[in-house]
């Protein structure tokens, strides 16, 4: 399996695989058998509302509620009534559910044979259950569609001048875009210079995400994925040093605000603490050592055309434009809101503090200036 770990790694575009998920028996499972497995269980669910807004719906505006697996099935049925999604998202098997029941989990056929239950994260949805458009920092992505299509809409790390990149909300590795996706009118906006690969994944396909390749995924049945992230040493020691300037850019602004500030600020699974400050300095160390201390690698060569003949796959160029893509469904047409969000003041000098500080430019001078320094 070397050469096809050696064809994902070496890659500078999307892929997808097809038929790769025989050997895992969830693969085989229907609802009913979902439902079974999670019928003693309540799952913790982000709920949010299909509308047009020029913000994203972040996870800060979302409520967090409880539900059965058939509450999720059935908010998919009556989603034209309600107007509502449920999300069961990111949740790492072994610690929100049983690890033994996915023992089946296995990226061997990818490359990555230690890989397995533990290191695989869970995602459930309905029709319209989303995440903003964002971009990871650190390594690179495996998705496995299980049940239900799931839109992808990726793009190239360089189209992210486009996008309106933010670090607000802060939160690590990750940096989204301040365009609401889910709004068809917000994308067609978009300067027609951006490209992007569009695919739909059905069950049994399984998505290679590149590093820092931006993504918005949109649910467009009740979907269920796993996936996994992979680390990238070449990236990710650089990319974990940037990460540190962030944090302590973040903690340093955060200390000096109120908890209602920081609480726009930060994602919800970031909360401030006064330590985060001097954790961030021996980051901030830690990761300069590791660069200095690692070992110079030849880049990639070229994957051999021929190398991946016995796999079903299909790579996917940003050959179109953003701006055109097709993103309406009957959901959102009806639904045009205004934003939700109220800004005062200082949130509003914090916010633009903060995003100044954390832009890519600046963080990669001050990176520069680190490594130089010493």
């Amino acid at each position: 399996m070397d050469n096809i770990k050696h064809i994902i790694e070496s890659s500078r575009v999307p892929i997808i695989f097809h038929n790769m998920l025989d050997d895992w028996e969830l693969f085989k499972w229907n609802l009913d058998k979902w439902n079974n497995i999670f019928k003693h269980q309540l799952l913790d669910c982000r709920k949010g509302r299909i509308t047009c807004t020029k913000e994203p719906l972040w996870e800060s505006k979302c409520l967090h509620e409880s539900h059965s697996f058939s509450e999720v099935i059935n908010m998919s049925k009556d989603i034209e009534k309600s107007g509502n999604w449920l999300y069961f998202d990111y949740k790492h098997i072994g610690e929100t559910v049983d690890e033994n029941i996915f023992k089946s989990i296995s990226w061997k056929k990818f490359g990555y044979e230690n890989l397995g239950p533990k290191d695989s994260t869970l995602w459930i949805g309905s029709i319209g259950a989303h995440t903003p458009c964002h971009q990871d920092l650190y390594g690179i992505n495996l998705v496995a569609q299980v049940h239900g299509k799931k839109r992808w809409i990726l793009m190239p790390p360089e189209m992210g001048k486009y996008l309106k990149p933010s670090r607000v909300p802060y939160e690590e590795s990750s940096c989204y875009s301040k365009i609401n996706f889910s709004c068809p009118d917000n994308v067609k906006d978009i300067d027609d210079a951006c490209r992007c690969a569009v695919v739909v994944l059905s069950p049994g396909d399984v998505l290679f995400v590149p590093h820092k390749w931006w993504h918005y995924v949109e649910n467009l049945t009740t979907a269920i994925s796993i996936n996994t992230w992979i680390q990238t040493p070449k990236h990710d020691n650089v990319a974990r040093l940037n990460e540190s300037v962030v944090r302590f850019m973040a903690s340093s602004i955060c200390s000096g605000v109120s908890k209602n500030i920081q609480s726009r600020l930060l994602n919800p699974n970031e909360i401030f603490s006064p330590s985060m400050i001097a954790e961030s300095i021996q980051f901030i160390d830690q990761s300069i050592k590791m660069i200095k201390n690692e070992e110079n690698t030849a880049d990639l060569k070229e994957p051999d055309s021929t190398s991946l003949m016995k796999y079903q796959y299909k790579t996917y160029e940003p050959e179109e434009c953003l701006s055109k893509v097709e993103l309406d469904t009957k959901y959102h047409r009806h639904n045009h809101t205004s934003s939700s969000l109220k800004s005062d003041l200082n949130t509003d000098i914090s916010h633009r503090l903060l995003d100044s500080l954390c832009n890519e430019n600046v963080i990669n001078q001050i990176v520069s200036n680190l490594i130089k320094i010493d």
